[in-house]
């Protein structure tokens, strides 16, 4: 499951807080009632650890939660990511520049690629 990273989430979000405790998006709501008791039996019940049990014990509370992730076969998915990633460095990319003394200055980069780069590239000054 991969956690959508534009959404925001008052204090930490529930599944990591309750990570040390072996809570999943694939526990069981029926495995969240215990899920206090092992929490308390490692000393981790904390604020911050209780408010995330008392948001995924809800079942509307939960659902919300889980909206914010996706259940994404990276396995299968990155091959088809990684192909069209080449394909838009394939299209954005400008033709190579001929070294030759014609005098004739290389073609600027498009737009779309100043503004990757500008992106991508921090100076420190």
């Amino acid at each position: 499951m991969i956690k959508d990273p534009d959404a925001s989430w008052e204090g930490p979000f529930p599944y990591d807080a309750l990570a040390p405790a072996g809570v999943t998006p694939w526990t069981t709501h029926a495995d969240m009632r215990d899920v206090s008791f092992e929490l308390l039996a490692r000393h981790l019940m904390t604020p911050v650890t209780q408010q995330a049990w008392d948001e995924l014990r809800g079942v509307r509370r939960r659902l919300l939660v889980d909206l914010l992730l996706y259940d994404v076969d990276l396995a299968a998915e990155l091959p088809g990511a990684a192909a069209e990633f080449e394909r838009l460095l394939v299209t954005l990319q400008p033709p190579m520049p001929v070294d030759e003394p014609s005098g004739v200055p290389p073609t600027p980069l498009p737009e779309a690629t100043t503004r990757l780069l500008d992106d991508l590239i921090r100076f420190d000054v």
